[in-house]
C-alpha cells in the first residue's frame, strides 16, 4: 500500500513509525521545511533510499504520486484544506487531531469523503490503548449498568520552550488552546464512552500563565448526555513543574474504572459486581509508553489498512473526528458567550474566539 507523509513536526515520528510497523511502502513525504524531511528520514535510516520522493508542496505531490494512503501531521489550521485535496485527488487520509478548526470544514470533510468513497480516519489513536479497549469492551458487554457519570483530567505542562518551536502554537487560527491540542484526545474518550449523543455543555476557560498565546491554558466544563449521564472534563497545561496524569473515571451502577498514567495508558482502579475471572489481570494493568502520545498510532494505521482493504469504515473515523472537535468548540463557544452551549454546535470556529484574552478580558 502506497503511503505518504504530509508535515514532518513533532508528532510526524509517530507516523513514520506507524507506517514502517504496518508495512507501508512509504513513497513520499512533506514538508515547507526541507532539513525536517532530511531530519526525520535520517532518524529511521531512510534518507538514502532513492525511492522516497520529497515535496515541499503537497499538491504536486499529489498531482504525480500514485498513493493509497496519505497521513496529515501539519499544523492543525492546515489539516482540513489539506484533507479536501487528498480526498478530492482520491486519496484516503488519516488526519491527526484535530480534524479541522471550525464545524463547517468538519463537516464538509465528511460529505466529501463520503461522495468520493474516500476513507478518512481521525488520530484520535488512544482509543487503541489496551486499558482504554479493556474499559470499552467492559461497557459493550453491559457491565457498567447504567452509567452516572465521567471526568477526564488532562493535568500536563506545556513551557514557553515548547510554544517557542513553532510559531503557530497557541494561535487561534492554526491551533487553539489546551483543550484543543493537548486534551482532545480526552475528550474524545470521555464522549465516546459516555454515549456519543450530548445535550449540553458549560464552559470555563482561562489564560493564567501563557500571556504570550491567544488561546486557553486551562478548560473546564460541564457535559450532559442526552441518556443521562453527566460530565466533567478539565484540561490544562499549567502543571508545575512536568505532566501529571490524563485520568478517565467513568462510574455506572455496577461498575467503577479509572484509566490513568501519563496518557490514559494504565488501569488504576477496575470493580464490577459481576466479577470475571480476568478481573484481576485488569487491575493494575500497566501499558509501558515512549512518549505521551501512547502506542495507537500503529494500531491506527493498522485498522485504516485493513478498513481500506475490506471498504469498511475505519475504527476513529470522520465523524469521531468531528464529534471530538465540536466538543472543543462547545467548550468555547460557551466561554465566549458565558452560557451553556446545546449540541449539535451550528458553525463556529476556534477563530470566532479572537481577543477572548486580550485587555484583562475574562
Amino acid at each position: 500500500m502506497k503511503y505518504a507523509l504530509i508535515g514532518c513536526g513533532r508528532i510526524a515520528v509517530n507516523h513514520i513509525k506507524a507506517a514502517l510497523n504496518n508495512h507501508l511502502e512509504i513513497v513520499a513525504v512533506c514538508d515547507v521545511v526541507p532539513e525536517k524531511i532530511d531530519a526525520l528520514l535520517a532518524k529511521y535510516n531512510l534518507a538514502e533510499d532513492l525511492s522516497i520522493k520529497r515535496y515541499t508542496d503537497y499538491r504536486q505531490m499529489l498531482a504525480e504520486s500514485d498513493l493509497t494512503l496519505a497521513s496529515i501531521a501539519t499544523e492543525s489550521g492546515l489539516h482540513a484544506q489539506i484533507a479536501l485535496d487528498c480526498i478530492d485527488a482520491g486519496v484516503n487520509v488519516i488526519i491527526e487531531k484535530p480534524m479541522a478548526m471550525s464545524m463547517a470544514d468538519a463537516e464538509e470533510i465528511i460529505r466529501c469523503s463520503d461522495a468520493k468513497g474516500v476513507k478518512v480516519a481521525a488520530c484520535h489513536q488512544n482509543r487503541f490503548n489496551m486499558a482504554v479497549q479493556e474499559t470499552r469492551r467492559a461497557l459493550e458487554a453491559g457491565r457498567f449498568g447504567r452509567l452516572s457519570h465521567g471526568a477526564i483530567h488532562v493535568r500536563w505542562n506545556r513551557n514557553r520552550d515548547y510554544y517557542d518551536q513553532a510559531p503557530w502554537r497557541g494561535t487561534w487560527s492554526q491551533d487553539g488552546g489546551c483543550l484543543m491540542n493537548q486534551c482532545i484526545h480526552g475528550i474524545d474518550l470521555l464522549r465516546w464512552m459516555m454515549g456519543d449523543e450530548v445535550e449540553e455543555v458549560y464552559g470555563v476557560t482561562r489564560q493564567q500563565f501563557h500571556d504570550y498565546l491567544e488561546a486557553e491554558d486551562v478548560g473546564l466544563a460541564v457535559v450532559k448526555f442526552k441518556n443521562g449521564a453527566v460530565g466533567t472534563i478539565e484540561g490544562t497545561t499549567n502543571v508545575y513543574p512536568k505532566n501529571l496524569e490524563e485520568t478517565l473515571y467513568l462510574f455506572g451502577e455496577q461498575g467503577t474504572v479509572k484509566i490513568g498514567g501519563t496518557s490514559t495508558n494504565n488501569i488504576d482502579v477496575w470493580q464490577f459486581a459481576d466479577a470475571e475471572a480476568g478481573d484481576t489481570d485488569k487491575q493494575g494493568l500497566q501499558e509501558a509508553t515512549s512518549n505521551v502520545y501512547g502506542n495507537g498510532h500503529t494500531s491506527l494505521f493498522a485498522d485504516m489498512m485493513e478498513a481500506i482493504e475490506q471498504n469498511r469504515k475505519p475504527y476513529v473515523d470522520a465523524v469521531a473526528g468531528r464529534n471530538a472537535l465540536e466538543m472543543v468548540l462547545a467548550i468555547y463557544k460557551s466561554q465566549k458567550a458565558g452560557a451553556p452551549v446545546k449540541l449539535p454546535l451550528q458553525d463556529f470556529a476556534s477563530t470566532d474566539m479572537a481577543g477572548e484574552f486580550i485587555s484583562g478580558k475574562a
